[in-house]
């Protein structure tokens, strides 16, 4: 889809996002490309005005109306709805706990990742996590800030419970700026205080592209291990990070509904445990991924 076709799209009132999938028919995916479109709500035509109508094919490509609801900016808000176990502090720390800056609720302990100069251990997850949604201005955040585990709204408010530190985030730019991450990364206060293996998942094996139908897995502080499937790419999204603030990101990837409040900073992985994608934000219809290829090289990491 050409920008002019995708502006057209994002400027229509009910529609919040674009991407690539296959349509679908009564929930069911069929082998059809088409340009989905995503939207809040789904509303009957007698409800829009003409100018608001989505066309049915676009350029010779059809188009699909998705009902997502309202995609957030997915930190924890409920610790009893929570996993015990990932909402505990754990020492050594794995991948899939409770996480998070010292000024924010909790979200999950991504991935161990290795600086790629140094060959250092550190611990990945998103910016709203690790570094308080920073745009790198608004001293929301500062390198160092200590990181708690478990994160502030599961207990872990004292200064035993840092794990580590701030390290190096992905700043978030202001709408309409686009953004392509929400990442960052913590060093831990010593390598012994971390492991690699993923709970419920494993040891991570490689990194592979986010492909259309593809069966995914995740594990996350809030609703643990989890699947689901890629439903469409290159999917250009606005956000809500809360307290009025909405950014846009692009060339994003859109799941089936696998995550819930909390779950934001899990690593999102295929069924042979290679690393597709950071998850960051979701609604209960849909959860939204940054590939994870453009995370490690903006961080300049590797598994």
């Amino acid at each position: 889809m050409d920008k002019k076709s995708q502006e057209f799209l994002l400027a229509l009132p009910q529609v919040i996002g674009v991407g690539q999938g296959f349509k679908e028919v009564g929930g069911i995916k069929t082998g059809q490309e088409a340009i989905m479109i995503l939207v809040k709500k789904k509303l009957p035509a007698a409800q829009l005005l003409k100018q608001q109508l989505i066309p049915k094919m676009i350029k010779g490509v059809v188009t699909d109306v998705i009902e997502v609801g309202e995609m957030e900016a997915y930190s924890g808000v409920n610790p009893a709805v929570t996993l015990q176990s990932t909402t505990s502090r754990v020492r050594p720390a794995a991948p899939g706990v409770s996480i998070g800056h010292y000024r924010t609720t909790a979200g999950t302990f991504g991935a161990v990742v290795y600086d790629k100069s140094s060959g250092q251990a550190l611990i990945l997850s998103n910016n709203h996590i690790l570094a308080n949604s920073s745009n790198g201005r608004d001293l929301r955040a500062k390198i160092g800030d200590p990181i708690l585990q478990p994160g502030s709204i599961d207990g872990g408010l004292t200064s035993q419970n840092i794990l580590a530190r701030l390290k190096k985030y992905v700043a978030l730019k202001e709408y309409p700026n686009k953004n392509t991450v929400d990442c960052a990364l913590a060093h831990p206060l010593s390598n012994d205080l971390i492991v690699s293996e993923v709970i419920g998942i494993g040891k991570i094996l490689g990194v592979v592209s986010p492909q259309l139908g593809m069966e995914v897995k995740k594990s996350g502080r809030t609703t643990g291990l989890t699947t689901g499937q890629i439903r469409a790419v290159k999917v250009t999204l606005n956000v809500n990070y809360g307290r009025g603030r909405t950014l846009r990101f692009e060339n994003q990837v859109l799941t089936s509904n696998m995550s819930a409040g909390g779950d934001s900073g899990s690593l999102v992985v295929d069924n042979a445990n290679n690393a597709v994608g950071l998850l960051f934000a979701g609604s209960n219809q849909g959860t939204l991924i940054n590939p994870i290829q453009k995370v490690l090289d903006l961080l300049n990491v590797k598994f």
